[in-house]
């Protein structure tokens, strides 16, 4: 099988890692629509335009399966694209809250760009589970240019994590989700910064989880292709992939979709 993934850079890439760790058996296309970054801070009608076409060049392109790898268009795209497009299309924020489901977690903290807090896509899900006591969101656009430009070894980086999470100190949450696929890349300093006590929810595994529940078990496969293509150049982009994946050296591809 192969299974197309897209996102507006490099976040996806925390779950292009995760689906690899739990599905080796199948060949990859990711796609990072680089010349568009970022689509959190756009509005819904642009964010699935851009996602139609990054769905189609995925499919011209011979996948099986789709991963919508960002939350905003999998608030904004998913029911369109799964109209539109005749193949399995998955996205992170039903894996995401499906596991706030079973976790026992009252008080939950969601984090993610504007126009996904904004869409409500979230909020709306999470007042279904039956033990939630209190949704508490909050828009955090500047973690994506920090992962973006490979900045989170930065002294600075923690005061910025401090100053956007301690509402959810003053609130006692216990549990979060990190309801943005670059949001992975600062998981630890965030772990850190809220204590053992608060449940860190990251799409980028739930998602995971779900698509190996969903495909089972997969022939081995010798003749494995992991395809990288980005819509513009990005400096850090590489540098991220290299490091997620220990050194592989994927060969990425500058393509124009517009």
């Amino acid at each position: 099988m192969k299974i197309g993934i897209f996102d507006s850079g490099i976040g996806g890439l925390t779950v292009f890692r995760q689906l690899m760790k739990k599905l080796p058996n199948n060949d990859y296309v990711y796609l990072g629509d680089t010349a568009r970054l970022p689509y959190g801070i756009k509005s819904r009608k642009t964010v699935v335009e851009y996602s139609i076409k990054n769905t189609q060049f995925l499919i011209n392109k011979g996948c099986d399966l789709i991963v919508i790898a960002c939350n905003t268009a999998s608030a904004f795209a998913y029911d369109i694209l799964r109209k539109k497009f005749n193949v399995p299309i998955f996205n992170v924020i039903d894996s995401g809250v499906f596991a706030v489901k079973d976790s026992g977690v009252q008080n939950i903290g969601v984090i993610a760009t504007p126009s996904t807090i904004d869409s409500k896509t979230y909020t709306n899900r999470l007042k279904k589970v039956k033990n939630i006591k209190k949704i508490i969101s909050k828009q955090c656009p500047i973690f994506v240019p920090i992962v973006e430009e490979g900045l989170k070894s930065k002294g600075y980086i923690d005061q910025i994590i401090s100053e956007n999470l301690n509402i959810f100190k003053k609130n006692k949450i216990d549990g979060l989700i990190l309801g943005c696929t670059h949001y992975p890349i600062l998981k630890g300093k965030i772990k850190k910064f809220l204590g053992p006590n608060v449940k860190i929810f990251d799409s980028s595994v739930e998602i995971a989880k779900t698509i190996k529940i969903q495909l089972g078990l997969t022939k081995k496969n010798k003749n494995l292709k992991k395809e990288v293509y980005l819509t513009d150049g990005s400096k850090y982009f590489k540098t991220a992939l290299r490091s997620m994946f220990n050194n592989v050296n994927f060969n990425i591809k500058i393509i124009d979709i517009r």
